[in-house]
């Protein structure tokens, strides 16, 4: 069960006497859109009506719990571990691998912008984009800053955008720094690593 903060979605399922599916709107292990431009770049004219909501305003997917027995985080979000915990009262593990696919995200493979991705580049390729996070950068054509600010929710936001752009650019691949592993950092490195995949 999802429980968006959109007010347009809420809106409408206030209106609805019916359970409503709600997938990310995007083709399965592709990168999800963050803004509606982005779901009529991936269809096309296959679909006939796009309800606006405007832009995604954190930029990666919520964080999905599993409370059918022991709390477990099934993919990280914004909402983070310690907050979850303070809410249930209770520990909360989180479930790397899975026989079974019981949420969205779960695939070895997902996000993926079609373009191979190498993580924890530490020198950049002149023949790859090149994903970098913080000031200490020179801006170089092929370098895309997730955050001039070393600010990791702006680098949530700004991830799937830089990846659309790199495919638009015909990038044949792309490396990418190391990003902290911390807060929404988490979120943001489960998605780079499913995505290298």
């Amino acid at each position: 069960m999802r429980f968006p903060k959109n007010k347009i979605i809420r809106s409408l399922l206030k209106k609805l006497t019916f359970p409503l599916a709600i997938p990310s709107a995007n083709i399965s292990t592709g990168v999800s859109p963050t803004e509606p431009l982005d779901v009529v770049d991936e269809f096309k004219n296959k679909i006939k009506f796009i309800l606006n909501g405007g832009k995604s305003f954190i930029g990666l997917e919520s964080t999905v719990i599993n409370l059918s027995s022991k709390p477990a985080i099934l993919r990280p979000g914004s909402i983070s571990h310690t907050q979850i915990e303070k809410v249930l009262k209770k520990k909360v593990s989180n479930v790397t691998k899975s026989k079974f696919v019981i949420s969205p995200g779960m695939h070895k493979r997902h996000y993926s912008p079609g373009i191979p991705i190498k993580l924890n580049s530490i020198k950049p390729d002149y023949k790859a984009a090149f994903i970098v996070f913080g000031k200490k950068y020179k801006m170089k054509k092929n370098m895309f800053n997730l955050s001039k600010k070393s600010n990791l929710k702006e680098a949530a936001k700004n991830l799937y955008k830089v990846l659309r752009r790199i495919k638009k650019l015909k990038y044949k691949k792309i490396n990418v720094v190391k990003i902290p592993n911390k807060n929404i950092g988490i979120a943001i490195n489960d998605r780079l690593k499913k995505a290298s995949n």
